[in-house]
Order: C-alpha cells, then structure tokens, then sequence
C-alpha cells in the first residue's frame, strides 16, 4: 500500500537514535556536566558571601550605636538584642568573638551547603579605635586567602 505523494523510489525516513548516537550524546552531556556542575557550585557559594558580609556590617552598625550610649562595644549579640545568632538568609553563624573600649571582632561562620567554602570560613570583620576596619576571612585572622570579601 502506496502513500499519495510517495512512489517506491522515496528513501525511507530514519526514525530515532541508534544506540552509538546515544552512547555518545550521553558521553557528551556527562564532560559538560562534570564541568558545569562544579563551577556553578563554587559560583552560588561566592554569591552567598554577601549573606555574611551583609550581616557583618549591619552588626558594625549596631555596635556603632551600642557604643554611643555604652562605655564599651557590646560583648553579645543579646547585647544587641538580637534574639538569633544567624545571617538574614542563613547560610552563617553569626557571632561577637572579642570585644573591648576600643575595639571588637564580628565573625560570621559558614553553614549548612556554605561549609564547603572553606578558604572563606570564617568571615570576619575587625573595629580597632583608631576606626580601622580590617576585614579577613578563612583559618588566619589577618589573611583574606581567597579575597573573600571582594565582590
């Protein structure tokens, strides 16, 4: 049985992939995706560092103001009256590590799927009198390894 339009001498269509095609799409889609994969991860774990850049800041800020009714720099987030201890979308622990008359240390922790970012953890934000602010990050209070706080 003949089709309209269709005589014997129309070569017949190809229908799907043969199992070769398939192998190698597959093989294809797997570099790519070992590639992607953890590139976007290191991506989303660099964005997330304004999570604890942002929460240091705002904690400068409460100090700033603590301090201008205080005769020192709040030792605690209590203090503060904060009722957690976590960044605003809480991928840090958030904590007061020193603090005196003239200076104090805010560090924020890395959590959760952030805790991969090593090199990063912890964050942290350094008042000194003379109004240096020093920001650091990762195992060396002085040290920003990977230029954490770079955006």
């Amino acid at each position: 049985m003949r089709r309209a339009g269709m005589d014997a001498s129309t070569p017949r269509l190809a229908r799907g992939w043969t199992l070769s095609e398939l192998l190698i799409s597959l093989s294809l889609m797997s570099v790519l995706a070992a590639v992607a994969v953890p590139t976007y991860q290191q991506q989303q774990r660099q964005t997330r560092r304004s999570d604890a850049q942002v929460a240091l800041q705002q904690l400068q800020f409460e100090q700033s103001q603590w301090r201008s009714t205080h005769e020192t720099y709040a030792p605690s987030l209590a203090d503060l009256g904060r009722a957690h201890n976590l960044s605003a979308q809480g991928h840090y622990q958030i904590r007061i590590s020193q603090s005196s008359a003239q200076s104090y240390t805010l560090e924020a922790h890395a959590q959760g799927g952030q805790a991969h970012d090593q090199s990063c953890s912890p964050m942290r934000l350094t008042w000194q009198d003379s109004g240096t602010v020093i920001l650091s990050a990762g195992i060396h209070p002085s040290s920003d390894p990977d230029r954490c706080w770079r955006q």
